[in-house]
């Protein structure tokens, strides 16, 4: 599912762009969700609590308050991934975007065939960052990670529970498809867990170490733990 942003102090405005991104998301066969904004405070709230809550983000440069611009600086700090498309009804303000890797803008008044083609574009470059998360539900809530943010994961039973560097996070699955899920630097080094290979600070035949905490590593797989590590730390 993509999730959309919308920041605009403007109503109309708002739902003028959500209305032709809505269209356009619906023929696309996309599953999408549209978030609206309108004040920039409000969105940089939602973007500290969960930094990958939004894929994509329309943000009017023009905000009363902290303008657009600001605003982009503040949640840059928290994620370059966010895929960022600027509004703004000035020629102007159009270079603002280079310093914050905003990828396209649109001018005021909206041209339909404009929004399109940005999004269009937008949505591309999400498919190509696709593999760089984990998305997972429990009940109805439903998490992101980037994957460069997860430690490891375990597996009780059929719980599985995430572990980035601040957080867990609890679903039901299976281990052997979120394997298959993510990239190759997760190596399973026991029945019950699954480690992100880059985060491992050391290894020996019975634990490896993930930021202090000691995870297992059973005999049988030792060998393939240990060769794969050895091989990363070659090639860093």
């Amino acid at each position: 599912m993509v999730v959309i942003g919308i920041c605009d102090d403007e109503k109309q405005q708002r739902g003028q762009l959500q209305k032709t991104i809505g269209t356009y998301l619906q023929l696309a066969g996309e599953e999408y969700e549209i978030r609206m904004y309108q004040e920039a405070e409000q969105l940089l709230k939602d973007i500290k609590k969960d930094r990958n809550c939004l894929d994509i983000l329309f943000l009017d440069i023009e905000l009363g308050g902290m303008n657009g611009v600001e605003a982009a600086r503040v949640l840059r700090r928290y994620t370059r991934d966010l895929i960022l498309v600027f509004i703004t009804g000035y020629e102007d303000y159009v270079f603002n975007g280079y310093e914050v890797g905003a990828l396209n803008y649109i001018m005021k008044p909206y041209r339909q065939e404009k929004i399109k083609e940005v999004l269009r574009e937008a949505l591309l470059r999400l498919d190509k960052c696709k593999d760089h998360y984990l998305t997972v539900q429990n009940g109805t809530q439903i998490c992101r990670f980037h994957t460069k943010d997860i430690l490891y994961l375990t597996s009780d039973l059929r719980k599985i529970t995430i572990f980035t560097r601040d957080a867990a996070f609890e679903f039901y699955g299976k281990l052997s498809d979120l394997e298959q899920k993510l990239p190759s630097t997760f190596v399973r080094t026991h029945q019950r867990y699954l480690v992100n290979l880059p985060e491992v600070e050391r290894i020996d035949n019975k634990c490896a170490v993930i930021h202090g905490k000691a995870v297992p590593v059973s005999k049988s797989r030792y060998q393939e733990v240990a060769g794969k590590f050895a091989r990363m730390m070659l090639e860093m």
